[in-house]
């Protein structure tokens, strides 16, 4: 499981989401590092084009990135606020 899921109490599922999120961030970043170096052997030197494609592909990394952030949030904010509400009444 995620290791920072360890300190909370998180389902199976939340766990699994967590771990698939985390998956298609590293897949993302695999294609990514595959179409620089593709770019990179098709076309060594500097176009517009090349540019463009490799952004286009690291923006696909960021978007993984994004989404993997909103599922962190959604399964570790109840657990934080819950351990937030337990330590506020004692």
């Amino acid at each position: 499981m995620a290791a920072g899921a360890y300190g909370f109490d998180v389902s199976r599922l939340e766990g699994g989401l967590l771990i698939l999120a985390v998956g298609v961030v590293w897949a993302a970043e695999a294609a990514n590092t595959s179409v620089e170096y593709l770019v990179d052997l098709v076309h060594p030197e500097w176009h517009p084009l090349a540019g463009r494609v490799k952004d286009l592909a690291a923006a696909a990394v960021l978007l993984a990135a994004l989404a993997a952030a909103g599922v962190g949030m959604l399964v570790f904010l109840p657990h934080l606020w819950n351990a937030w509400q337990l330590w506020v009444s004692h």
